[in-house]
């Protein structure tokens, strides 16, 4: 996109605090306003930046974060009640009064089911050895959930991130590729024409591209490195970007971690989805069926409002269908479900050493799938790796979230009338 301007992330962030704590309302986007007066400074003194010109996307893109930090910290509260519930002993066994869902409170129940279902089970019945490791994954989820939740608040908040490395890298985010990347170096040149090499490499049986990227290079200086895809411009299969790097339309956001040459992160979220996340934002907001409706702190009871919302979510088509009904993906459409996700996988928000990844199902296979796929986050719940995964840490921060209903079972029921 031209004419491209780097910002602040909390420049455009605080326009937002004034509203978000509301329930959602329309957005003029119009009204927004950026200031782009920190162009110019050091690389060292740097916060996080955000570079995205599109007029509509991009307060939404903010509005997304905003909530980020409000739907995480709600994770972590009751990722701490699900681990209340379990004696101090760390032997993974829960209490005597709390090992079944009478015994529990709604939130309770609600807490340290939908981790098993959506996540990875973790409790196998009294005096199992795999109990103790189960609690352990729990509290790795809680923290490294609490560790996001504080680099969204420095973000949001435009505090320096302390960076070394190894550490927390700098963080920008983009709107396109196009402002990250180029077929052709500085002179003009292709990786072929300006190394002699070939532009392609495999590496694990997968083809690699070398594509030149100037920003966040150390010293200011450009640097080719390998790609396997970036976001398409349009629908449909057989495209391709700077040269001959794969465009995949099923690609949403992706993030690449710093290397050798580029200190800074790099999250990008791809410009086909853009209408989608926009129509979806203003469709829900107009049905009264945005997340933000559906919440409902813990140890209180939905509002009236809520309880109708909950019925009128109940009776979607998304999920009386057969067709088959889409269930919990209805959790993974907002805009916000896909930067927890992608931000999961960044050493900006989890620190080096801690970022989740994509877990597959039926690898290799011409049935592969991601757990996207509501069928394929179940299987990998069931064996024992979902806490490695960064779909289900966003679902389960989304169905926590959205608890005016009960998502343990992948698709919405009642708070009264639940069975698990």
């Amino acid at each position: 996109m031209a004419g491209m301007r780097l910002f602040s992330l909390c420049v455009l962030l605080c326009w937002f605090v004034g509203i978000s704590s509301a329930a959602p309302s329309g957005f003029n986007f119009e009204e927004t306003s950026f200031n782009d007066t920190l162009d110019g400074r050091s690389l060292k003194e740097r916060e996080v930046f955000f570079t995205c010109g599109d007029p509509n996307f991009s307060p939404l893109l903010a509005e997304a974060i905003q909530d980020a930090e409000r739907i995480m910290q709600n994770m972590i509260d009751h990722l701490e009640l699900a681990i209340s519930l379990y004696d101090e002993d760390a032997s993974g066994e829960l209490k005597a009064d709390k090992r079944t869902r009478t015994q529990r409170t709604f939130d309770e129940h609600n807490a340290i089911m939908t981790y098993s279902m959506v996540i990875s089970k973790i409790y196998f019945g009294p005096g199992n050895g795999l109990n103790e490791s189960g609690l352990e994954k729990l509290k790795g989820t809680r923290d490294l959930a609490k560790t996001m939740h504080s680099q969204y608040s420095a973000f949001i908040a435009g505090q320096p991130v302390r960076w070394v490395r190894g550490g927390f890298p700098y963080l920008t985010i983009y709107c396109d590729d196009a402002e990250v990347y180029s077929e052709r170096n500085s002179r003009g040149l292709t990786y072929t024409e300006a190394t002699g090499n070939a532009s392609t490499k495999v590496s694990n049986g997968k083809t690699l591209y070398w594509i030149n990227q100037r920003r966040g290079v150390e010293n200011g200086g450009e640097a080719w490195l390998l790609r396997d895809a970036v976001c398409a411009l349009q629908p449909g299969t057989g495209q391709t970007r700077f040269g001959i790097v794969p465009a995949n339309p099923n690609i949403s956001a992706y993030v690449y971690p710093p290397d050798k040459t580029v200190i800074e992160e790099t999250m990008v979220f791809c410009p086909t989805k853009f209408d989608e996340w926009t129509t979806i934002e203003a469709s829900r907001i107009a049905s009264g069926l945005h997340h933000r409706n559906l919440h409902v702190d813990i140890g209180s009871h939905p509002t009236d409002a809520q309880n109708a919302a909950a019925l009128r979510l109940l009776a979607e088509p998304d999920f009386t269908t057969n067709v088959p009904p889409r269930s919990f993906r209805w959790l993974s459409d907002p805009l916000v479900a896909t930067f927890i996700h992608e931000s999961a996988h960044g050493f900006a928000f989890t620190g080096t050493g801690n970022t989740l990844i994509d877990v597959l199902c039926k690898k290799g296979t011409p049935d592969e799938q991601t757990t996207t796929s509501p069928s394929c986050l179940a299987q990998v719940a069931r064996d024992l790796e979902g806490h490695r995964d960064a779909e289900a840490f966003a679902m389960y921060a989304m169905a926590t979230w959205a608890n005016a209903v009960f998502w343990a079972r992948f698709k919405p029921l009642g708070r009264d009338t639940y069975t698990d």
